[in-house]
């Protein structure tokens, strides 16, 4: 019943608020079961399939046409950034299985992570606190350190990232 529901009135509730209702919008996630931070932004064109699976943090921003897709729980950490078009999934084929099942693995994004534009994080990704992965990338399992920038497809590695406290700066 609650898919039904999700499905037939809350994405329209969701989608049809105005541009800067990010607050009506949180409200419509709440009433599904989302766990969302009172202070995070989520813009009215992102594709949200099962907000009862989405936990969210504080100042965290899900910017235009990101999806989260998938019957897993999408975990995303403190002062994250899901940019547009970027695609976190929790359910994926296994092209190596006959039959070619759906495989679900949770997705966790850590606190100040960044995960560009276009890309892609698959089922079973824990970027670790942060981490940036850079646009078009893909991201598989828990493979990227922590306070790293990393880029390509596969994500590796491209370089250290500073944390610079700003309080104490």
């Amino acid at each position: 019943m609650r898919v039904f529901l999700w499905r037939t009135l809350g994405r329209w509730a969701f989608r049809l608020s105005p541009h800067v209702a990010n607050r009506w919008r949180r409200a419509v996630l709440r009433a599904f079961g989302a766990r969302l931070a009172p202070n995070m932004k989520v813009r009215r064109s992102v594709a949200i399939d099962c907000p009862w699976l989405l936990s969210v943090g504080s100042l965290t921003v899900i910017g235009d046409r990101a999806a989260l897709r998938g019957a897993g729980r999408i975990t995303i950490g403190d002062r994250c950034v899901v940019s547009q078009l970027a695609i976190v999934t929790t359910e994926a084929r296994d092209p190596a299985a006959p039959g070619h099942p759906v495989r679900r693995r949770d997705v966790v994004l850590e606190d100040d992570c960044w995960l560009a534009a276009d890309a892609l994080a698959l089922p079973g990704t824990r970027l670790r606190a942060g981490t940036v992965v850079g646009a078009r990338s893909l991201v598989q399992g828990d493979t990227l350190p922590g306070w790293t920038v990393a880029a390509g497809q596969p994500a590796r590695p491209m370089k250290k990232r500073e944390f610079v406290n700003v309080a104490s700066a």
